[in-house]
């Protein structure tokens, strides 16, 4: 009986590897042509059992309803007509490949040396260092942008506690990170968004995204600026006493340098093999991630192929159950809707605008109520797609994506808050309440006023 947990160990090692190595291969083989479907569901269910100890409370529970749904359609013949099952198996291997991304993205050394350019800036200045930096990184490393940056910010603590800046820094972090998901096109609010709502074109909705990301960003930095200390130099602005070095410079330029040519390719395969903006990205990401760790191989950084998949599997398996049993949950929600064929009666055009405004604010609510956006974002999706009329498609889906980043950025239970409060040492719920509750609030109003003049617009053209 003492060998059980080695043996156990053992059986998770070798498996963990194959298991993440066919859904990746799964996922990227159904771009193109039909898989077997009830397989991939297992699989997951397997990942899920060999590394339950990373899961939380939330996957249990979502994880468990899917999985009911799923005995209860495949024995009743109805599973395939969903949708739900093509769904998960893009989402299962679109989190493999980004798990993949992140881990050599914080591998490289020029990631962790710009980390630390950001982080090292001046008074005055880092704010906005700091935000950027995390909303970049954020693109490569997901939440492992927010342990990075904490991390790092983490080591000067006591410098920063004397500047009264930790609380500022903190939020810096959060908004940084909550601006991402309005835009990237790696994002999981634009992956799950664009596959809900396959109808609406992410380049209908990302100028709109960039544009709120900027103004959040902006008006961030903005509600961050309040007394200062004694400037040390009066002569120089703070701006130029925080400009990098030119050898750091160029550290920072090749990382957004990668970070362009990723969504560069991810552009190109949309527009020139005619892939969906999710399978285009899926499709980046995983030939990215694979040709990244094969230049660190080879410089004997990084592990081998098989050690790499059963590490991404193991750290990400609750992102995995959770992302892709959300789109399955949105894909059974929108089905169930549309099946009743015209019963359901269709809201009157005078209240669909009204319903579209009111999406962001449910997420942050949701969020607040421990809810994921992962989760609510499905819900909503799934519910309002049926029922709201073609060309006002795209103000939904921008409705999502945006309401999305505001909820990782202002709500306590969201992953980045919770590791990014936690290194810095500060409470999630009060910190929030003091520093993005003003935000939030006017970012909801602005944009909910934007929804639906835009929606009335569209459904008037």
């Amino acid at each position: 009986m003492a060998d059980a947990p080695v043996m156990f160990g053992r059986v998770r090692d070798v498996l963990n590897p194959l298991l993440a190595l066919y859904l990746l291969a799964t996922g990227a083989a159904a771009i193109v042509v039909p898989v077997p479907e009830i397989p991939v569901v297992f699989a997951l269910l397997a990942v899920a059992l060999l590394n339950r100890r990373g899961l939380n409370r939330p996957a249990w529970i979502i994880g468990g309803l899917v999985f009911v749904l799923f005995l209860w359609g495949w024995a009743g013949g109805w599973i395939a007509e969903t949708g739900g099952l093509d769904r998960m198996i893009f989402l299962s291997a679109f989190l493999v490949a980004l798990g993949l991304l992140s881990r050599a993205a914080s591998r490289a050394p020029d990631i962790r040396k710009a980390a630390a350019v950001v982080a090292s800036r001046p008074r005055g200045a880092r704010y906005l260092f700091v935000t950027l930096g995390t909303h970049i990184f954020g693109i490569f490393l997901n939440f492992g942008a927010a342990s990075l940056m904490a991390t790092l910010l983490a080591q000067t603590r006591e410098t920063l506690e004397r500047q009264n800046a930790v609380e500022d820094l903190t939020l810096s972090m959060l908004r940084g990170f909550g601006a991402m998901p309005m835009w990237s096109p790696l994002a999981l609010s634009t992956i799950i968004t664009l596959s809900i709502l396959p109808e609406v074109d992410y380049f209908q909705i990302l100028p709109y995204g960039l544009a709120a990301a900027v103004l959040y960003l902006g008006a961030g930095y903005v509600a961050s600026r309040g007394p200062r200390a004694t400037d040390p130099d009066p002569g120089k602005s703070p701006m130029t006493r925080a400009l990098p070095a030119l050898p750091e410079q160029l550290i920072l330029l090749r990382v957004v340098a990668r970070v362009a040519l990723l969504v560069a390719v991810a552009f190109v395969l949309h527009v020139a093999a005619d892939l969906s903006m999710p399978a285009s990205v899926l499709v980046a990401v995983l030939g990215f991630s694979l040709a990244w760790w094969a230049i660190q191989v080879a410089a004997r950084i990084a592990p081998g192929l098989h050690r790499e998949l059963a590490a991404t599997a193991a750290s990400g398996v609750n992102e995995i159950v959770i992302v892709s049993c959300a789109g399955f949950l949105g894909a059974i929600i929108a089905w169930f809707v549309s099946s009743f064929d015209g019963a359901l009666p269709s809201p009157p055009d005078a209240l669909v605008p009204a319903l579209i405004a009111l999406v962001p604010l449910g997420m942050v609510l949701g969020g607040v109520s421990a809810l994921n956006p992962i989760v609510s974002a499905s819900i909503l999706l799934g519910v309002l797609h049926p029922l709201v009329p073609e060309p006002a498609l795209m103000w939904l889906a921008l409705a999502a994506i945006v309401g999305w980043g505001l909820t990782a950025g202002s709500t306590p239970f969201t992953a980045n808050v919770l590791i990014t409060t936690r290194i810095m040492q500060l409470e999630p719920a009060p910190l929030l309440r003091r520093g993005n509750l003003k935000l939030t609030v006017l970012s909801l109003t602005a944009l909910g006023l934007f929804l639906a003049v835009g929606t009335v617009i569209s459904l008037q053209g």
